[in-house]
């Protein structure tokens, strides 16, 4: 599937020339996340999942094979909450990253969750990798 190699993705986008899908709904959607899942790793999604969501998502704009819904959609199937924090996330959240700095420090025991006190989470997304 040379349609999949990132290279030729790119190429795609830029050119607007559309993806050879199959005629079904299942079909389009798999595509959809191969697509995706190459785009989203070629990125920054380490340290900023929120923003390389938004620079996937511009780039399927952009190319206009794929509506707004169904990129939204195969994000929300591939969102997970994690308390393991992008540079992003802890921008973001400074109360956090503080929180998280002292734990790493020399009394980690000392600053642990308080009882029954849940940690935020981060959304991030996890893709299947394809080769």
């Amino acid at each position: 599937m040379s349609q999949y190699d990132l290279n030729e993705i790119i190429k795609k986008i830029k050119d607007k020339s559309p993806f050879d899908l199959k005629d079904n709904e299942l079909s389009r959607l798999r595509s959809l996340r191969v697509i995706i899942s190459k785009l989203y790793y070629s990125l920054d999604y380490e340290n900023e999942p929120q923003a390389t969501r938004q620079k996937v998502t511009q780039l399927l704009l952009y190319h206009g094979q794929f509506s707004r819904d169904e990129i939204d959609k195969t994000f929300q199937s591939a969102a997970k909450g994690l308390t393991e924090y992008s540079t992003e996330f802890l921008k973001q959240h400074p109360e956090i990253a503080q929180a998280e700095a002292l734990k790493s420090k020399e009394f980690p025991d000392e600053v642990g969750e308080k009882e029954g006190e849940e940690r935020v989470k981060e959304i991030k997304y996890r893709f299947p990798h394809y080769s």
